[in-house]
């Protein structure tokens, strides 16, 4: 698994991030790199992207979803548009700024 992964921890905790949130895939990685900085890195711009990427996105979304007016499905769709595009953009400062 450290062979998979050296050289691409940014890449590797991005995606991880998306499927099972960035605070569990940095654990799961921690153990695989010692290049903390982009394991670091990776997670936290992890944290965007989809709405599991992040305890708190979860967490947003399910008191949005309990309120009055909610529209769920609008909610949904711009909450992956945004956060989409900053996934993106903070992806390629990093590959540019490390």
């Amino acid at each position: 698994m450290a062979s998979l992964i050296r050289g691409r921890e940014l890449f590797s905790s991005v995606v991880l991030s998306q499927v099972i949130s960035n605070v569990p895939a940095a654990i799961m990685l921690s153990s695989f790199t010692e290049n903390y900085r982009m394991l670091i890195t990776g997670t936290n711009i992890g944290g965007l992207g989809t709405l599991v990427a992040s305890l708190a996105s979860l967490i947003s979304y399910k008191l949005y979803s309990r309120s009055e007016d909610a529209r769920p499905l609008e909610y949904l769709k711009k909450f992956s548009l945004f956060n989409a595009i900053a996934l993106v953009i903070l992806c390629i400062f990093a590959v540019l700024w490390f």
